[in-house]
């Protein structure tokens, strides 16, 4: 048997999010790559994701594994897989990894990004990709509010209900803004896992200190107070990207 890292590029916008679901919740991206991958190796496959996303969730860097007892190579996974993909999904890498690797289990962190559109006016090619808050936020006042979230903190306060997690203490590497175009401002973030919606409640909370309605100084009491209801709104999934998974941190 072979085993298969493939990373994944996804418009999640007319998907139920990534795990495989019953039919009448609509089509996934688990769905989809395994019928995809099962069909170009001629027996079903069972695909490993890093994790999951939500709904209308995209990602530039999503990845997964599968073993197959075809004789497949490579380049004949992302060129047979695309074929039979449709076309908001693309593989866009695949190389054959060892019997241990697991696309969830060996992984070490991820990095998600946030896209805030911040042009005057709405823009209808941006829709469903990016949150449109418009052009007057302080984000010099936003990023100075990102050196609290670093490091090993419990995040209770930026996780929605409904999580059965063990542990809301999570460690964050890395947390930046930065103009990647002259429309749109991004929030990134890598850490060593992420609870339910984390990104989406910080990228509201900078939506809030950039609006002027919370100093940046109060991202250390939030914090520390495990309260959901002070870290503000949750900014919608229109925004947010898995753009990468690490191994190595």
């Amino acid at each position: 048997m072979k085993n298969f890292k493939i990373t994944v590029e996804y418009d999640g916008r007319n998907f139920a999010g990534w795990q495989r679901q019953s039919p009448a919740a609509g089509p996934t991206l688990q769905g989809a790559l395994e019928e995809a991958l099962s069909r170009l190796c001629h027996h079903p496959v069972t695909l490993h994701g890093s994790g999951r996303t939500d709904a209308g969730v995209h990602a530039r860097g999503q990845t997964a594994s599968f073993q197959t007892s075809s004789g497949r190579s490579s380049l004949e996974i992302v060129r047979g897989g695309n074929c039979l993909l449709p076309p908001e999904v693309a593989i866009v890498a695949a190389e054959e990894v060892g019997p241990d690797f697991h696309a969830r289990f060996s992984c070490r962190g991820k990095t998600y990004d946030y896209d805030f559109l911040v042009s005057p006016t709405r823009r209808p090619l941006f829709q469903g990709r990016a949150w449109w808050v418009g052009p007057h936020l302080a984000w010099a006042e936003a990023a100075a509010a990102l050196p609290a979230l670093v490091g090993r903190h419990d995040f209770a306060a930026f996780q929605s209900s409904g999580s059965q997690v063990e542990s809301t203490v999570r460690v964050i590497h890395q947390a930046s803004l930065s103009r990647p175009g002259p429309e749109i401002q991004r929030l990134s973030l890598t850490g060593s896992g992420f609870l339910r919606h984390m990104v989406r409640a910080v990228a509201g909370l900078l939506v809030e200190i950039g609006r002027g309605r919370l100093p940046a100084a109060s991202m250390p009491d939030i914090i520390k107070s495990r309260d959901r209801s002070r870290a503000g709104p949750t900014a919608p999934p229109d925004g947010l990207y898995l753009a990468r998974v690490h191994y190595d941190l």
